[in-house]
């Protein structure tokens, strides 16, 4: 299990994110930090990976959530929208490597007021973000989800991450995943958001099955099996014996 405390990562993501097709432009240079434990949080028959720091044990444990009914201008609700494609963004601190990681939308919105149909939209809202994910492929063998990988994003860099969309103000998020590999089938993630005035959500759990293909894609150019402007059928390098027939151009009118 991994922990992160991001810088900056900014991913300009549409609509399309919502629809779970995704299309990205380059992102930004980020700096993904490691996070150092507070100190020893697990205890004795404690189930959770030792050295936690208490704001990620009450991540995982669902400590200090929010269940006073929210006012107005207080956030009610963290949603979540999260893509299943797996995304390589560079990574500055070794050398501007891709790296690979998830993308995410949040939005913290307000309380559906009776006679206020201002009420119930996505807030401005002031506090940190806590992610997870957990692998499903232990409970193949009746076991639980076993912990991958933790972020945190504190609340000046979480401020960074706002941006307005159609439906209006919300964190775009890219995490990256150093834990991540080509095998990993689908994947339990879940956010946590820690106001900045006491109160604390957490989104719904979403099981998301990966989507290797960006990853698939960049190993095959790396042995030169592929060529995306040519296809998959006269990119891929021929057998001994083999013919491929060449590519054909039509001239165009003389």
């Amino acid at each position: 299990m991994a922990s992160h405390r991001l810088s900056l990562f900014i991913i300009p993501v549409g609509a399309a994110l919502l629809a779970g097709c995704v299309t990205v432009t380059k992102p930004e240079p980020a700096r993904p930090k490691v996070v150092a434990a507070d100190g020893p949080a697990a205890i004795a028959d404690d189930p959770l990976p030792p050295g936690l720091s208490p704001k990620f044990v009450a991540f995982i444990t669902h400590q200090g959530l929010s269940d006073a009914p929210a006012k107005l201008g207080e956030a009610a609700r963290l949603t979540a929208a999260w893509s299943n494609k797996i995304t390589y963004a560079p990574d500055p601190t070794h050398g501007g490597e891709p790296v690979p990681g998830l993308l995410a939308r949040l939005y913290v919105f307000g309380p559906v007021l009776a006679g206020n149909p201002s009420s119930g939209v996505p807030l401005d809202a002031d506090g940190e973000l806590i992610v997870g994910a957990w692998d499903l492929a232990p409970r193949a063998a009746g076991k639980s989800p076993e912990l991958m990988e933790l972020w945190h994003i504190d609340r000046e860099t979480a401020k960074k991450f706002r941006k307005t969309d159609f439906m209006g103000s919300g964190y775009t998020l890219f995490l990256p995943w150093s834990k991540y590999n080509v095998d990993l089938k689908q994947v339990n993630v879940v956010a946590r958001f820690n106001g900045a005035d006491g109160r604390c959500l957490v989104s719904s759990p979403e099981t998301l099955s990966i989507d290797h293909s960006a990853t698939l894609q960049r190993a095959a150019e790396k042995v030169g099996t592929a060529r995306p402007d040519l296809g998959p059928d006269l990119g891929a390098t021929p057998t001994k014996g083999e013919v491929r027939p060449a590519a054909t151009v039509e001239a165009g009118p003389k």
